[in-house]
């Protein structure tokens, strides 16, 4: 199980003690071995962040919800009508999935050598493929403490 936890206090002894009680209980464990950076495309939900071969790349708030959902469901045909309705909302019938190419392909321009990760399934959608070229990263159990320091 991942849970996050925010210790709210100014009082940073406070803050340490609860953190260690919670490690004596078993409800802390020490932080994860960092995740080796072998994707060429990494996606971070947490910072809401894509990184291609370690550096970051400007998405909108669109595109970087397309792509999230691509990789967080891979080897699956995703249909335009699909994602307008989980990525933009959008439910109706009306509404041009053309919108889903164009943000796609200005995915694919800002991925550049690895544009090829999200794939068209010709008249149907897109699908990215779990090759290990693209991985959606999280935080193994967060804590954090809060600083609020008069300033």
């Amino acid at each position: 199980m991942r849970f996050s936890i925010t210790i709210d206090t100014e009082d940073e002894a406070v803050a340490l003690r609860l953190l260690a009680a919670m490690k004596d209980a078993g409800l802390v464990q020490p932080a994860a071995e960092p995740v080796p950076a072998d994707a060429e495309v990494r996606v971070l939900p947490h910072l809401r962040q894509v990184l291609l071969r370690g550096e970051p790349v400007e998405t909108t708030r669109l595109e970087f919800e397309l792509l999230l959902h691509l990789c967080a469901h891979p080897d699956r045909v995703h249909r335009r009508r699909e994602l307008l309705s989980s990525v933009w909302g959008i439910e109706d019938d009306y509404s041009g999935a053309r919108t889903v190419d164009v943000h796609v392909r200005r995915l694919r321009q800002k991925l550049g050598t690895a544009a090829d990760v999200i794939q068209t399934v010709r008249g149907v959608g897109y699908l990215v493929a779990s090759s290990g070229r693209v991985r959606v990263e999280g935080p193994e159990n967060v804590v954090r403490l809060a600083d609020r320091r008069a300033g």
